[in-house]
């Protein structure tokens, strides 16, 4: 039934209108429907499950056909080299000669060479004379080129050119920047230019490739691209582009001689590896016939090597060692890298233990390996490199694969840096995403909630890959300063704006000291520094907000009557009790009287209300340089309320004593003990200023001291943050 349903919906002209229709005729009631429904849902499901599996497999197949594209694409690289070679043989082959004149074919090949070109003489090839040219030359690289210890420590490489370049890009072929190669007898360095000179520092170490890996390919004179050529190793492709004509032909002369003396080279001793193992169907003394016969033939004066004990060295060395080099070239083009590492670190466990003889004979081929395993660190490093192209979604988590191989690579102080710039990237990039909109509180909440949990995670990650190294725990200190410098900028642009309150401007500055305790639980305490980067701003805000409560008292002073408030009805009375218990003022019983009257001025309300507003906002900036700021401006305020009413006890309303007199009876016995309270519980050794104010003005309560029900607004009774 399935296979049928299927066939039918799977018709070239099948049409749904008409299936529907026929489908309602045929079944009677909802329930054959429903059964209908569930078919089609059934083979739906099932036909999605075989397109996943087959996605699934079309995705395994792309995968073996990648790789298959990259072994032949390293084919190619091998084809391009043996006909390079092939090309080079038949020029030798031609410049041979029984007669010792030139072969007649040989007018040809020569002509394709610059004869002004010093690479363009076949003597050239023979370079035991400039040897030691070679060396010298090449050990004064070392005071040019920044980072080449490396190259320049073989005893058996020199330099055969160098010269000035400009790197092409591959893809639209721009100009990417001015280099300067080196051409070697066994490989090729290119080098950048310093932008600042360093003494005789000029230039930058970049990149060594191997001469026997690397394919070199002229390019036609086509449009902007003139004079140019193209290096292709695997996984690498430049493009460099000569001055002029000359000196391209210069270059592709001397890469010619450098291929053709390796060459040559590896060929010689091909001929003497047959001498190593002995044939047992050969006789000793034919053996040392051929041995005395090569010896006469050669001319050259230089002894020959103790090939029995580069017999037994080798035979002492694995085969493995010889193909850890090709290894790591197929684990970077698979990205394996985990499998690269493990390669890495048998490698140098076997060179540690290996004897110093071992050591200096296959000092060439350790060399190689070198080359090969700081390409593998420069590929991690590309990894946590941060560029347009790539992604930054992802946690800590996403980069610490890169970070740790590079760390068991000897890389950590690399590692770190680049994982700590990584995190920076990703960190500007989140916080660009979140939007500005809505009120300052929200907003400010919403950075909080991002930026102290990453800092917090960063370190976390940080004390994972690297424990207990030192340099890294310290390079994290000194990026989560730095981004809290950052964030600390972005917070008093959007928080110290000048239609800012300080309720506001508490709220936000009370939020980043809460959070920044989660950097205390990693053992990083920045709380001070935060605390130093918005003092200046606090206390300007709380200045600003002492002379708005400054001006006010002077204004309802002059508008003051002493006259108490009506609030006409219950439901009044009602909401300035409310409005007292927003203030930590629970009952207001004692100054109530007949139902709807309060022994209160306006004056007096709007003061209590708009101090301890201003405290409960003032004890939300905790610093030990702030307090004293913010006890002599609460002493002022409070001070020029009680003067106004001191001014009024003894000017022209002397008839009013009595009401005067409860007016500063509930200031000083209620309010200023209020704020005395929640002092004394927000600080361990608060100041006594307060204290003083009720010493000094006690005198004008006179017998109207009334005892009141207080309340102390705490972090247990409402919460803040």
């Amino acid at each position: 039934m399935s296979d049928l349903l299927s066939r039918k919906l799977g018709a070239p002209g099948f049409d749904a209108d008409l299936y529907v229709r026929e489908l309602t005729q045929q079944c009677v009631g909802g329930h054959d429907l429903h059964q209908q429904r569930q078919k089609i849902q059934a083979l739906s499901e099932e036909t999605n499950q075989y397109l996943k599996k087959n996605v699934y497999r079309n995705y395994m197949q792309f995968i073996e056909t990648a790789k298959e594209i990259s072994y032949l694409e390293s084919e190619m690289y091998q084809l391009s080299h043996l006909l390079s070679e092939q090309r080079s043989l038949l020029v030798a082959l031609l410049e041979n000669s029984i007669l010792g004149d030139k072969a007649p074919g040989l007018k040809g090949v020569e002509g394709k060479q610059d004869p002004k070109s010093k690479f363009a003489d076949p003597n050239a090839l023979n370079l035991s004379d400039n040897f030691q040219e070679g060396r010298r030359q090449l050990a004064a690289l070392l005071e040019k080129v920044e980072g080449c210890t490396d190259v320049v420590e073989s005893a058996t490489r020199t330099l055969i050119h160098e010269g000035d370049m400009v790197e092409l890009d591959p893809s639209d072929n721009g100009a990417m920047g001015r280099v300067r190669g080196f051409l070697l007898n066994d490989g090729f360095m290119i080098a950048t230019w310093l932008p600042e000179k360093r003494g005789n520092m000029r230039y930058q170490y970049q990149a060594l490739y191997e001469l026997e890996s690397l394919a070199v390919i002229n390019i036609r004179d086509l449009g902007p691209v003139k004079n140019a050529f193209k290096l292709m190793t695997f996984p690498d492709t430049r493009i460099l582009q000569c001055a002029n004509a000359e000196d391209k032909r210069e270059w592709l002369d001397a890469f010619d001689l450098a291929k053709n003396t390796l060459k040559i080279k590896k060929e010689d001793v091909s001929k003497i590896q047959p001498i190593e193992s002995k044939n047992p169907f050969v006789d000793d003394s034919d053996d040392l016939n051929r041995k005395k016969s090569f010896s006469d033939e050669n001319e050259d004066p230089t002894p020959i090597p103790n090939h029995t004990t580069a017999s037994v060295s080798t035979e002492s060395t694995p085969d493995w060692i010889h193909e850890v080099a090709d290894d790591l070239d197929v684990f970077m083009a698979q990205r394996d890298f985990e499998e690269a590492v493990i390669l890495t670190e048998k490698n140098r466990t076997y060179w540690e233990n290996a004897t110093p003889s071992i050591v200096s004979l296959h000092r060439d081929v350790k060399i190689k390996i070198d080359g090969k395993i700081r390409q593998l660190s420069e590929v991690l490093m590309n990894e946590l490199r941060v560029t347009p192209e790539k992604s930054l979604q992802g946690g800590p988590k996403a980069a610490s694969r890169a970070v740790l191989l590079l760390s068991r690579l000897g890389q950590a102080s690399q590692a770190c840096d680049l994982f700590l710039k990584h995190r920076s990237a990703l960190l500007k990039h989140n916080l660009r995403q979140l939007k500005t909109e809505g009120a300052t509180t929200i907003y400010i909440k919403r950075i909080i909630s991002l930026f102290f949990p990453f800092v917090a995670n960063t370190g976390r990650e940080i004390t994972r890959v690297f424990p207990n190294n030192k340099i890294c725990a310290s390079a994290f200190v000194v990026w989560a300063r730095n981004e809290v410098a950052k964030f600390a900028n972005s917070f008093k642009k959007h928080v110290f704006t000048p239609g800012s309150s300080l309720s506001t401007v508490a709220e936000c500055v009370s939020l980043v000291m809460k959070h920044g305790e989660q950097l205390v639980h990693i053992g990083l305490d920045l709380l001070f520094y935060l605390e130093g980067e918005l003092r200046s701003r606090v206390e300007a805000c709380l200045r600003d907000a002492r002379e708005k409560l400054m001006e006010s008292i002077k204004l309802r002073a002059s508008e003051d009557k002493w006259k108490p408030v009506n609030f006409v009805n219950k439901n009044g009375l009602s909401r300035f009790a409310d409005d007292m218990k927003d203030v930590g003022i629970i009952s207001v019983e004692a100054w109530v009287y007949d139902d709807t009257w309060v022994s209160l001025t306006i004056n007096t309300i709007n003061f209590t209300k708009a101090y301890l507003t201003f405290l409960d906002d003032a004890l939300k900036l905790p610093s030990s340089e702030t307090n004293v700021f913010v006890d002599e401006i609460l002493y002022n305020i409070f001070q020029a309320q009680l003067k106004h009413v001191e001014n009024s006890l003894r000017g022209k309303y002397k008839g009013e004593t009595k009401f005067i007199q409860k007016n500063a009876s509930f200031l000083l016995n209620t309010v200023l003990v209020l704020a005395q309270r929640r002092l004394e519980q927000a600080r361990p050794h608060p100041k006594p200023s307060i204290v003083k104010l009720r010493k000094d003005f006690d005198w004008m309560a006179g017998d109207s001291n009334i005892k009141t029900t207080l309340t102390i607004k705490t972090s247990s009774d409402e919460s803040y943050f």
